[in-house]
């Protein structure tokens, strides 16, 4: 949205004018005063807390509990709101049922245990046996006292006991680490659960001010649904500056502002930032403004308006804006005949122009 530039003008000037009698056009006849003359640029904006977050949900449910009001102080880390489900509660119900089922059957004393364990025992007992034979049969063979195939026959029988041993040694070990998995699983989902519980109590972000709620207890809330609008910082005038204008403010510039809710009382501030981002609909930029002083109350949202001051001058000379022509020239009278010269300006309003040089303030400065 353009806005033309605004300028504040202190003191009070007399102008004297004459008119020129005998021209075809209107004439007018002035001469150059000095008057304290402020530049500035118009920026309207809205009263807002320094940084604001938005409380979401990040999960569906109902608002079972709010711990906080609007206007409310809060801490980080504070509990503000609690939002329940009843599917998440039956969620956490069953996955702590699934871990107590799942502890028996993994516990060492658990039957397929015990049984594996058995197996294991005989088949060490016949691999212990299997070994004595086959030591007793090798020492008879290597002596030539036994044949051959019947020393392969004691060799053969150890490998096959120490080869079922080992199977149930490993399908024990098996056993206890898909257990262990089985366990840990049931663990995880219950943990997963109770998260699930927790991501329901929505807590402060930072130290500020609940400036808004949106729900109500008892009323449903969808996941990546807004609860409650909290402020946190000082409030900052949040300014929109149009695109023509941007170049002419910069970070630390003064700013005058004004608010209904104030009557007529001006507030000094600062700029603090220039958002580089422009607003396509509005066509302005964002600029913030941080007050020199505190606020007696600091409302959310309130209507201001703003002067940034670009420069300021006192008793400074100038003559109307409107005198100037094409090329920053203006038409004197001298010696009675009407001549040209060039000038040189400084800051402007919409009525008034400084002059730094080409008149001075003797001129008869003429407005055609």
């Amino acid at each position: 949205m353009k806005r033309s530039a605004i300028w504040i003008m202190s003191g009070v000037t007399v102008i004297i004018s004459l008119a020129i009698s005998g021209c075809s056009d209107k004439q007018e006849a002035v001469q150059p005063r000095f008057m304290k003359l402020t530049s500035a640029v118009y920026a309207s904006g809205t009263l807002l807390p320094e940084e604001e977050y938005t409380v979401m949900s990040a999960v569906d449910g109902y608002l079972q509990e709010a711990y906080v009001k609007e206007g409310d102080t809060v801490r980080k880390g504070q509990a503000l709101f609690y939002i329940t489900s009843e599917v998440r509660q039956a969620q956490e119900q069953g996955a702590s049922a699934l871990v107590q089922r799942t502890l028996p059957t993994v516990a060492e004393n658990a039957p397929v245990f015990r049984e594996l364990q058995g197996r294991m025992e005989v088949a060490r007992i016949k691999m212990e046996q299997d070994e004595l034979q086959y030591n007793r049969y090798k020492r008879l063979y290597e002596e030539d006292a036994v044949s051959k195939s019947a020393y392969e026959k004691y060799y053969l029988q150890y490998q096959a006991s120490q080869k079922d041993y080992q199977n149930l040694k490993q399908q024990y070990e098996q056993q206890t680490l898909s257990g262990r998995v089985q366990l840990q699983q049931a663990q995880n989902q219950l943990q997963l659960s109770m998260a699930q519980q927790n991501v329901g109590k929505l807590k402060s972000f930072a130290d500020g001010v609940v400036y808004d709620i949106f729900k109500d207890e008892g009323d449903l809330v969808n996941a990546n649904q807004r609860i409650a609008l909290i402020g946190s910082g000082d409030m900052v005038a949040r300014l929109s500056v149009d695109e023509d204008d941007l170049d002419k403010v910069y970070p630390g510039q003064p700013v005058l502002i004004t608010m209904d809710a104030y009557d007529d009382k001006v507030f000094k501030a600062r700029i603090k930032k220039v958002y580089p981002v422009l607003n396509k609909v509005e066509q302005s930029f964002r600029v913030d403004a941080m007050f020199d002083e505190a606020l007696p109350v600091g409302i959310y949202g309130l209507n201001l308006e703003a002067n940034i001051v670009l420069a300021e001058n006192e008793e400074v000379m100038v003559i109307p804006r409107k005198a100037l022509v094409k090329g920053d020239s203006v038409w004197i009278s001298k010696d009675g005949k009407e001549t040209m010269v060039p000038v040189q300006t400084g800051i402007a309003d919409d009525e008034w122009v400084e002059i730094k040089g080409g008149i001075d303030k003797s001129t008869t400065v003429i407005i055609k």
